[in-house]
């Protein structure tokens, strides 16, 4: 819930945001071009990354392909801390398995309000659709036996199992524990959002997405032992894109590679932000 409430405040300043006005831009615009960025975000229900490349169709519209990587929580997710002489243990009681997902998109970007000044923000609208792999991993636990004085007994590792083990966890084991049993989920996935871009640069996008996904799989994720895990997954999401315009008009084929990526690199330089 607070993730949730938290994203909203971020969604509201974002739209508050975006009716700045400035400086007027009189500098020549690229009219035809590629773009290729790579964003981070947070979500209502874990955090992911993507990849995005939107081929120019025309002024105001593009085709987007995405390739994105998310981490899923569980709602009931909750930090326990085990306490030892010289160091401390942070895990989720309760949790069997770790699931993330890789997924890939195709959809339109379509720009509502252009940008005409310098501290103004270009809206855009884009909306995709594709498939989801997500991977399904035992998460295995340290368990300590005790004996009769309260010391460790003996230590192993096991998966999580409240009927045998209820209070001598040690922690998490290493991710390696389990991961040839990871299992593999296909599913189907949808996303709208707003790009809100305000690079000042214009071979450099900066931008603030913002937007809605629902993820569905055939059958319920179980992450925790409980009744209470889902096969649908709903998620809002703001995150920070960043990236490059990519010149395609005719006047850019005719320069050189060499004098085309000296051009991006200082334009990226200045704007002090990694060449993808």
């Amino acid at each position: 819930m607070k993730r949730s409430v938290l994203i909203t405040g971020i969604l509201f300043v974002i739209l508050n945001g975006s009716l700045g006005q400035g400086i007027i831009i009189d500098e020549p615009k690229m009219l035809f071009n590629n773009e290729q960025t790579l964003g981070a975000f947070l979500n209502s229900n874990g955090f992911g990354a993507d990849f995005r490349y939107a081929r120019f169709i025309d002024a105001r519209n593009d085709r987007i392909f995405d390739a994105a990587f998310n981490y899923i929580k569980h709602p009931k997710e909750y930090q326990s801390v085990v306490t030892y002489e010289f160091y401390t243990e942070r895990f989720v009681y309760g949790k069997k398995n770790l699931f993330w997902e890789i997924q890939g998109q195709i959809g339109n970007q379509h720009e509502l309000f252009r940008k005409y000044d310098f501290s103004s923000i270009s809206i855009r609208l884009n909306y995709t659709g594709g498939f989801s792999i997500g991977f399904l991993k035992p998460i295995y636990y340290d368990i300590i036996t005790y004996n009769s004085t309260g010391g460790v007994d003996s230590t192993s590792i096991l998966k999580f199992d409240p009927s045998i083990h209820l209070y001598n966890y040690g922690g998490k084991a290493s991710f390696t524990y389990g991961l040839s049993e990871t299992k593999i989920i296909p599913g189907v996935t949808v996303k709208v959002g707003f790009s809100f871009e305000y690079s000042e640069k214009e071979p450099v996008v900066h931008a603030l997405d913002a937007g809605l996904g629902i993820t569905v799989y055939p059958k319920n994720i179980e992450i925790m032992d409980t009744d209470v895990n889902h096969y649908l997954f709903f998620k809002m999401y703001v995150g920070y894109r960043f990236g490059t315009m990519i010149d395609i008009s005719e006047a850019a084929s005719a320069r050189s590679k060499k004098q085309r990526r000296k051009e991006l690199r200082e334009a990226m330089k200045d704007a002090q932000i990694p060449l993808l």
